[in-house]
């Protein structure tokens, strides 16, 4: 007799329970079991009784929460050409792990005290513990990147982008500003075009018409309004608005041209709203290029792949746009139709040059 765990298994099954312990899978078959115990006990080849033993025994296991048995209806699960009926498959239960050791009491700064009520697993106080060592050594840091700050408190420039991801942060008990770091913004392209007057910021949704534009730019003669150019990049531009205080000379006011389709107004909306929350210059549609989308020919019109599924508050998305071209706009969207900007492209810009004018007064 064999005992573990204070149950005392009689010797064929604690035989299995060892054939069980060593499978390298959960699930085993009952033939491979059997197979094995006759090697141990070679009088059950050939016994008459040995497939009452073996269930005797897998009942014995499964009892004593060694293994578990298939669902008593399980169709594939159990033999019953012959009674006893024999499961098909046991599987093993292993152990649980012991009970992980109670953390001493530990005494955070109180910046981290939020964090502390919240952590309960290693990786948690690890990642306190190198916090408030930085802290300790780092009373007035310099804000930086938070790549460069993941390198110093992990030997990782990756390490906290993984972390912002976990609950101390998502909880915001531990944040950015705590570590004194941020998440440096999505750079766009643009080109300073000097002039006269107060710096505007002209942000285009697409590359041909970013390239088209800064052309006709260049063309035009003195005085010329000072002005940064800039390619929006598509949906990018949601995150690299960001990047607008890094230009210099800082821009007053800051317009942006995209397509006049359902992807491109929501670009612009969910733009205007990263800029309000930055506290960044109001984003303002560039209204005589969308007045020049608008009034184009119905040819000019194509169907809105980005639109064909959706149902969304168009009057909500187009309020962004001037109240003069809401309701073309509108009636555009619902009408499940586009068009692109590069309607305005260089050969227009050059036959009605009043439109950069009129923008850019």
């Amino acid at each position: 007799m064999t005992q573990t765990d204070g149950t005392v298994l009689s010797p064929l099954a604690a035989e299995i329970e060892r054939l069980v312990l060593q499978s390298p899978g959960k699930r085993i078959p009952a033939e491979v079991l059997l197979r094995g115990a006759s090697r141990f006990d070679p009088g059950l080849i050939g016994d008459p009784a040995a497939r009452s033993r073996l269930r005797d025994v897998l009942d014995e296991l499964h009892t004593a929460g060694r293994i578990t048995l298939p669902a008593a209806r399980s169709r594939t699960g159990w033999d019953t050409r012959v009674l006893p009926s024999i499961p098909s498959w046991v599987t093993r239960i292993d152990a649980s792990p012991p009970p992980r050791p109670a953390r001493p009491p530990q005494v955070w700064p109180s910046a981290l005290e939020a964090a502390a009520r919240i952590a309960s697993r290693s990786d948690e106080y690890e990642l306190l513990e190198r916090v408030a060592a930085w802290m300790r050594d780092n009373p007035e840091p310099d804000l930086v990147p938070i790549q460069e700050r993941s390198l110093e408190l992990f030997d990782d420039e990756k390490a906290l982008d993984a972390y912002l991801k976990t609950r101390l942060f998502t909880s915001a008990a531990l944040t950015l500003d705590l570590l004194a770091c941020f998440i440096p913004p999505v750079p766009f392209v643009s080109q300073h075009l000097s002039g006269t007057g107060p710096t505007r910021l002209l942000v285009v949704e697409n590359l041909a018409t970013y390239t088209s534009f800064l052309k006709a730019l260049q063309e035009r003669a003195d005085p010329r309004p000072d002005l940064h150019l800039a390619w929006g990049g598509g949906n990018s531009f949601t995150q690299s608005v960001l990047s607008i205080p890094t230009l210099s000379p800082a821009p007053t006011r800051v317009y942006y041209f995209g397509d006049l389709d359902l992807a491109g107004i929501q670009i612009a909306v969910n733009a205007a709203a990263q800029a309000e929350a930055a506290r960044l210059p109001r984003l303002l549609p560039a209204e005589p290029c969308y007045r020049f989308l608008l009034d184009e020919p119905g040819h000019s019109r194509r169907p809105d792949g980005t639109n064909r599924h959706a149902t969304p508050d168009y009057h909500a998305l187009c309020s962004w746009l001037p109240a003069a071209l809401r309701s073309k706009a509108m009636n555009l969207l619902r009408e499940r139709q586009r068009v692109p900007q590069e309607r305005l492209g260089i050969q227009a810009l050059r036959q009605k040059p009043d439109v950069l004018t009129e923008l850019l007064k």
